[in-house]
């Protein structure tokens, strides 16, 4: 989606015609960043990633000697500002989302330090009770749909992918409420199988709809938004 947007809609818009390749050199890129830049806050910063990416490309494809990109102006990337809860804070979140059908969701969250797309990609064959752990080796994802040359979206699946970096991969010990509450939820999709027969898409997902599909990234912001 960034990379449609920052193709479409910035660097192309603001490129000269027909330039050769060989002379997007250095002075040239400084010059096309300066104007994408003021594009918005990010734009100098993601237009120089991508045309990084295209120029390495490029040289690998022997289309150009070197790649003029690491030489010209950085835009550095602003950091985001953390927000740290205090325990009252922490107690307040909990007892909104016990009756908001995300308490799960929300302890996964907070004591064990998931992304939300791990929480989401999570399956009960990933929880051992007697050991009281649970492995990441996935995570779910909103995948936006954007046709060929165009930036914007036409409409988003849900797809499952691995997890972001080889570091993600990981076994973690849970607390014993964690625990209890994946049994809990155990029972809930057990029931939500009988009730929709064929018609569940049994995936073995914890965090799944009544019908057993995955439930979106949207939902869960808009559930913690709340």
């Amino acid at each position: 989606m960034v990379g449609a947007y920052v193709l479409y809609d910035l660097i192309l818009p603001n490129m000269q015609q027909d330039i050769k390749l060989r002379y997007a050199n250095e002075e040239y890129s400084d010059s096309l960043l300066s104007v994408v830049s003021k594009a918005c806050e990010s734009a100098g910063n993601k237009s120089r990633e991508f045309l990084n990416m295209a120029m390495k490309e490029a040289v690998i494809q022997e289309y150009i000697k070197r790649n003029p990109i690491p030489a010209t102006k950085p835009y550095p990337r602003k950091k985001p500002t953390i927000f740290i809860l205090n325990k009252e804070n922490v107690k307040r979140i909990l007892k909104a989302a016990y009756n908001s059908g995300w308490y799960l969701e929300t302890l996964l969250g907070l004591f064990c330090g998931l992304r939300k797309g791990e929480i989401s990609g999570l399956k009960f064959g990933d929880f051992d009770a007697e050991n009281r752990t649970i492995y990441i080796q996935r995570q779910i994802t909103s995948n936006p749909v954007i046709p060929k040359g165009e930036s914007k979206i036409e409409t988003y699946e849900v797809i499952e992918k691995l997890p972001k970096t080889d570091n993600s991969y990981r076994r973690l010990r849970i607390p014993e409420a964690v625990a209890k509450e994946i049994e809990r939820r155990r029972t809930l999709v057990d029931a939500n199988k009988l009730q929709y027969g064929e018609q569940y898409f049994d995936r073995d997902y914890i965090l799944c709809q009544e019908n057993g599909l995955p439930r979106s990234t949207a939902a869960m912001n808009s559930a913690l938004s709340k």
